[in-house]
This record gives structure tokens, sequence and C-alpha cells, in this order.
């Protein structure tokens, strides 16, 4: 019986990928990696800001892409959080639609809307550099620059304004599926992303 694929989990920062990937692993008994750890490990940095003031942000793009397509490859199950902005970073993008089409990996893309992210990135940015004026003002430019690409790579969405417990459950029924089992539409279909450019 093949294993289920990796599953990854996509999103803007403070999206909630690190908190409900470590649950849902821990909830299925797979393992769980952070990207973000993968990197710094690679850059032998001690913090993401330390290893942006090192190498900026071409530099960590880099490594990123090589982390991700070094952990796809291994051949590794279980699910692994994507950094913000790992889909655009070089080659990533590619290296993910082919596990896809493999069925190697599965992607879920993690979104509790703008003004939900705009509170938590206010409320706590963490060890992350800042990329905007204030947090309204980054997370507009970030969804605008980046959503489109990570919709078209998704294969579910997970609003993860709902209870966390709900989270890990629909989560779990991905990876252990290896297909989207809920009667929703997907990423790239969302009424309520569809929504904001108008009916």
């Amino acid at each position: 019986m093949a294993s289920p694929p990796l599953l990854l989990l996509a999103g803007l920062r403070c999206s909630g990928k690190t908190t409900l990937g470590a649950a849902v692993a821990a909830r299925l008994g797979v393992a769980f990696q952070d990207l973000d750890t993968l990197v710094l490990a690679r850059l032998e940095a001690r913090s993401v800001t330390e290893a942006w003031q090192v190498h900026g942000e071409a530099g960590w793009r880099q490594a990123e892409a090589e982390a991700l397509a070094a952990h796809i490859t291994s051949g590794t199950s279980g699910v692994l959080s994507l950094g913000g902005g790992t889909p655009t970073a070089p080659g990533a993008a590619a290296c993910i639609r082919s596990a896809q089409a493999m069925g190697h990996a599965t992607l879920a893309l993690l979104d509790p809307g703008e003004d939900e992210l705009a509170r938590r990135l206010h409320a706590g940015r963490g060890d992350r550099p800042k990329l905007g004026a204030d947090a309204a003002e980054e997370v507009a430019r970030l969804r605008a620059g980046r959503l489109p690409l990570y919709r078209s790579m998704a294969d579910a969405l997970i609003d993860t304004r709902l209870p966390e417990s709900d989270c890990v459950t629909r989560l779990a029924e991905l990876l252990s599926r290896g297909r989207w089992p809920w009667p929703s539409t997907p990423a790239s279909e969302s009424p309520r992303v569809r929504s904001r450019r108008g009916p």
C-alpha cells in the first residue's frame, strides 16, 4: 500500500502553518518539519532575522528552494510547513508542482483572510523581518503579490478562522486520503476569495 503524500502547508506568515502542521502531525503520528528550521540549518544561522541580515532575501530564497527540493526528493512523508514566501523562491513552485503531479505531495493553502492576518501580524511578528510600513499594508501587499500563485497550486483551502480542531480534522483527512474530501470548492474557486474580486 502506497504511503500518503507529503502534506505541504502554504500561506502567508501568521496563517497558522506551524501550529496546525505540528497538531495534525501529532494527531496522525507522522513527522513534522518546519522549512524555516531546515533553511536555518543550511545557512548556519540562529534566527530568520540573522539569516536575512547576513544573506539577504535572495540568499534566503535560494537556500529555501534548495532545502525544499532536498526534503521532497528524499521521499520523506508527513507534514512540511512552508515559509510565507516559499513558493516565490526560484524553482520552488516547479518543484512543488512536479511532486503534486507524481502524487508525492499535496498542498493546502491556509488563509484566515486579510483582516485577521493583519491582526495576528500586529499582535506578534516573532522572528520575521518587517516587509511593510505596518501590518495592514504588509498583508495587503503580500496577498496581492502572492495569493494568485498560491491559489493556482493549492489542492485545498483551509480557512484558519475556523477553530483549530476543525482545521486539524480537515488537514488530517487531506493527508490520510491524499485528496480533498470536504464539500467545498478548491482554493482557486473559493467564494470568499472570489468575492474580493467582485461578483
